[in-house]
């Protein structure tokens, strides 16, 4: 586990994706819990930085995807930790509701996806959240409600540090072709990209200096600059 900035660490050695903790005081809240056996790797980095398990009061997903949900269940019934997401994406999480597919890739890793699942506990979230609606952790993080990558997406944005995590939202580096720098999620995996369109020129109207997406490496300096540029683009995400 890496420190990103005081008080927000990423884990480390897992399966493509980023799992972020945050420390406020006693408490620790994990930002998405990486892929279906993720837990035990998560659980020892929290209790080799000094942290017990049991101080983790939430566990807040971003999206139902499954390498940002694979291992909630089994964290939420170690620590006691409550889930929480946005209130869209809840069917998907807790998989009453298949997620909308807008290509024979994504159907095919939602095929796999579900296989995974299927041999985990089911997640259960115990609390919706609202687009607008402060979390107490960090300070204060502020639920963005962010559609496009799937209908539920959200960000989450700590005003006073301009931190900004932001699921598959956006990216820092392309999983599918490696290319680095603030970018949309590929074509291929975006439900609507209209509505992801709109949510980025959403958040470009933030001060962010801190940019954790759920892929890549942060970016510790000047984010909202390249989420105005990016926000700018004529027909932004045709290179992915």
């Amino acid at each position: 586990m890496h420190q990103v900035v005081p008080d927000v660490y990423r884990m480390t050695g897992l399966r493509g994706v980023n799992v972020y903790l945050l420390v406020s005081g006693e408490d620790l809240l994990l930002v998405d819990s990486g892929m279906p056996g993720d837990a035990d790797r998560i659980a020892s980095q929290v209790q080799e930085q000094g942290f017990a398990l049991s101080a983790l009061r939430a566990i807040v997903l971003t999206h139902a995807h499954v390498d940002h949900v694979g291992s909630a269940a089994v964290l939420a019934r170690r620590s006691g930790a409550q889930v929480l997401a946005h209130g869209d994406e809840v069917p998907y999480i807790e998989r009453t509701r298949p997620l909308p597919t807008t290509s024979l890739l994504w159907r095919i890793l939602d095929r796999l996806s579900e296989s995974m699942l299927r041999r985990q506990p089911l997640c259960q979230v115990d609390r919706t959240l609202e687009d607008g609606e402060t979390i107490a952790a960090l300070g204060g993080l502020q639920v963005i409600h962010t559609p496009g990558h799937t209908p539920g997406s959200i960000c989450l944005y700590q005003p006073v540090r301009q931190i900004l995590f932001s699921g598959d939202t956006l990216f820092s580096r392309n999983p599918l072709s490696g290319k680095r720098g603030v970018q949309l999620p590929p074509r291929l995996l975006i439900s609507d990209i209209a509505a992801l369109r709109q949510s980025v020129r959403r958040l470009a109207a933030l001060p962010v200096q801190v940019l954790c997406a759920g892929h890549g490496e942060p970016v510790l300096a000047g984010a909202g600059d390249r989420i105005r540029a990016l926000a700018g683009e004529e027909q932004p995400g045709q290179s992915n």
